[in-house]
């Protein structure tokens, strides 16, 4: 998986692939930002009357529900059908859906469009038509008690779904894989999960395959927050060191962390 994540992000940074985020503004900077350091090249919007011109220059859209109103609702309706007419890959990060009947609702609106889904368990268990309680946008459940519905959704809509937590799990309805890496501080960051997405969406722009995009957007992040956690044990420096492993990836170390695990 290495050599894979390094030929991914290679190809990722000679080609540059405009990223448009129609995202939350809680995150916006931290999106921008980790795409940055990626190698990618974000840009977000929320006027309506720019989404054609974007959508058609554009690599991959990311749609992420974390700040939601009727405005954004419609400017992700217009994405969708500007997608559709520019054949552009779509990434959804439904952001607290299961919390309230609109997230839901809307995170169902989208889905069917969507090529690939990156949710914690929470989510994508309300997406998947299961009752659940929520705190918000925070899961109250493990990734083990969504895999199930990941492997109906990815069925229904033809899409590669991200179950992320503690330990990550992505389906396609047909391949599976779980990635058992991370650091316990990526929880105290607002904004992994939404960088995760993004992440995913602008990989997604290199790997033709979204498992296989779906599989290195998540080994790539979760190994990046374990390395940098390996020295930073508070969260603004943990923060900053996570950022520079995005930009200047130190693959000995992840090798040498993939293969402790593979022997434990």
């Amino acid at each position: 998986m290495i050599h894979t994540m390094e030929k991914a992000l290679a190809k990722l940074r000679q080609e540059k692939p405009l990223i448009l985020n129609l995202t939350n503004l809680v995150t916006m900077d931290f999106i921008a930002n980790c795409l940055l350091a990626l190698g990618a090249s974000p840009i977000m919007s929320i006027c309506e009357a720019e989404i054609e011109e974007l959508v058609r220059m554009s690599s991959a859209i990311y749609i992420n529900m974390g700040t939601l109103d009727e405005a954004f609702i419609s400017l992700s309706e217009k994405a969708i059908q500007f997608s559709e007419k520019y054949h552009k890959p779509i990434v959804l990060d439904p952001v607290g859906a299961g919390a309230t009947r609109i997230r839901t609702q809307t995170a169902k609106m989208i889905a069917p469009f969507a090529d690939m889904i990156r949710g914690n368990a929470t989510e994508i268990l309300a997406l998947g038509g299961e009752a659940c309680e929520t705190k918000g946008v925070e899961s109250t459940h493990q990734t083990d008690s969504a895999k199930e519905s990941a492997n109906r959704l990815a069925c229904h809509y033809q899409s590669t779904v991200i179950v992320s937590g503690s330990i990550d799990f992505v389906t396609d309805g047909r391949r599976t894989s779980q990635i058992a890496h991370g650091s316990a501080l990526m929880q105290g960051v607002t904004g992994m999960g939404c960088a995760l997405t993004a992440v995913t969406a602008a990989f997604k722009a290199v790997v033709d395959d979204p498992f296989e995009a779906g599989l290195v957007s998540a080994y790539y992040f979760a190994l990046c927050g374990e390395v940098a956690g390996l020295h930073h044990n508070n969260l603004g420096s943990f923060k900053s060191a996570f950022l520079d492993q995005l930009y200047n990836p130190d693959f000995e170390c992840m090798k040498e962390r993939v293969d402790k695990s593979t022997v434990l």
